[in-house]
């Protein structure tokens, strides 16, 4: 493996070499409509202990170039925007090597306004090794049940969407969302990711009977499947409700609804069904500097009633923004968790902070209720002109609601960067990162260290 470690090293080495050549060739166009991105970046990182294990098998150097693209249209009744990114990649990881193209991704994105409707839509496509990606930025089941506990495997994801808006100005309104979601899941060996896929239609009437009150009349679907083995779940989910949104005064809004959820689950072991009252109901009040709301909403799934209470505050600083919220959400299971929310970013001269909080409680594919906690912070100084130092950090935890034995699983990244602008066209950013990662159903934790340098470039056509 140490030749083909160095021989991986030194056509890393080649390719970089190579990079600001080929991005050297363009042009700029005549300003329009339309509007050519593209970028290329390559990192070369070496870590030892990448797969974040408790007994590392060896360090692990990784060369990744990653290929970007988005061609993209804004108009005033009209916004277009394809994007599409793959990265070509040399890995050297214990008990593997890989080389190629990898982590192919496209995303579309297009919307149409007229003056008294509206339509959007999106395409989506990536099929990712998954021990390549950052378990802080991927959706709420990977983040639950994957990701905090690598076991690699890949995964296609494929989503579309559209919505259609009508009557936006109009005494009566109606409004369509269509949304599905197909994930596949190879070479996984946590049990608790499998293929499903996910198709949603929701439909709203609404009315607006006086200048201060519009009553609202939704109707909403959900279609679940999933190849669990030995299971094999087919879910419905129909859900029906009837909702007001009343202006109380000029600083208080009330919007209340109030239905009917049905939940009806297919398995090869049998048919189980729920159904009860759902609603919700929630006051905002408009301040000089933001508002602040209160809400208490009732939902049914598979599991059964889930209650909760939130109450938060908008924040407008001088510097700043500031969005927050507390609650408590009790579980089917009869036990009550705390949940929050947190948003706060500060930009000074030479410095920004960002903060982000996220605790919630959700359902898994496997059915368990998972109490999930997510903390950000990201901190950034401005040097010179040309350099900037940053420093993020990331914690997470997800463990049982309530009701379910699951494992606590903690874990942790610590990021310091360097950046500097080595030309023009060209950005140089190198520095550290720390992970750790902590499981109750382990004796010992797992941590790694790693260090990276990269070159990126990004530039643009107008034709």
């Amino acid at each position: 493996m140490g030749t083909s470690r160095n021989n991986k090293i030194a056509l890393a080495a080649a390719l970089t070499a190579t990079l600001p050549i080929a991005a050297l060739a363009q042009g700029l166009g005549n300003p329009g409509g339309w509007q050519l991105d593209l970028g290329v970046s390559s990192s070369l990182k070496s870590d030892d202990n990448f797969k974040l294990q408790v007994n590392s098998a060896g360090s692990s150097t990784i060369f990744d170039n990653k290929f970007t693209f988005g061609l993209s249209s804004v108009t005033a009744t009209e916004s277009f925007a394809l994007t599409g990114s793959t990265v070509l990649r040399y890995a050297d990881i214990p008990g593997r090597s890989t080389s190629g193209f990898e982590d192919p991704t496209i995303k579309l994105d297009y919307s149409r306004s007229a003056a008294n409707s509206r339509m959007s839509m999106f395409l989506r496509y990536r099929h990712v090794d998954r021990e390549f990606l950052d378990p802080f930025q991927v959706e709420q089941e990977e983040q639950q049940y994957g990701l905090l506990t690598d076991d690699g495997g890949t995964l296609t994801q494929r989503g579309a969407g559209l919505t259609l808006q009508t009557g936006l100005n109009s005494p009566l309104g109606f409004s369509l969302a269509l949304k599905h979601d197909d994930k596949a899941y190879a070479n996984v060996t946590n049990p608790q990711l499998f293929d499903n896929r996910t198709s949603t239609a929701d439909a709203t009437v609404s009315m607006k009977v006086s200048p201060v009150t519009q009553l609202k009349l939704n109707y909403g679907l959900k279609d679940y499947n999933a190849d669990e083995p030995g299971i094999q779940t087919h879910r419905v989910t129909t859900d029906y409700s009837v909702g007001v949104v009343q202006d109380i005064d000029q600083t208080l809004v009330l919007d209340a609804r109030i239905g009917v959820t049905d939940v009806q689950t297919d398995t090869l072991l049998g048919s189980t069904g729920r159904s009860g009252t759902t609603g919700a109901v929630t006051l905002t009040k408009s301040l000089p500097n933001g508002s602040m709301f209160a809400t208490v909403d009732t939902t049914l799934n598979q599991n059964g009633t889930r209650s909760s209470f939130r109450f938060g505050r908008d924040l407008t600083l001088p510097s700043g923004k500031l969005s927050g919220s507390l609650g408590l959400t009790r579980t089917p299971g009869g036990k009550s968790n705390s949940i929050a929310a947190l948003s706060y970013s500060l930009a000074l001269k030479d410095s920004d902070v960002t903060v982000s909080l996220n605790r919630a409680v959700s359902t898994n594919s496997v059915n368990q209720d998972v109490l999930d906690t997510r903390i950000n912070v990201t901190y950034g100084r401005n040097i010179d002109s040309l350099s900037r130092i940053g420093v993020t950090v990331n914690w997470g935890r997800s463990e049982g609601a309530g009701g379910t034995a699951i494992a606590t699983v903690d874990r942790a990244t610590l990021r310091a960067t360097y950046s500097r602008s080595l030309t023009q066209d060209w950005d140089m950013t190198g520095g550290v990162e720390l992970r750790r990662r902590t499981d109750s159903s382990v004796a010992n934790d797992a941590q790694s260290n790693a260090i990276f340098l990269t070159l990126d470039r990004k530039f643009s056509f107008r034709p």
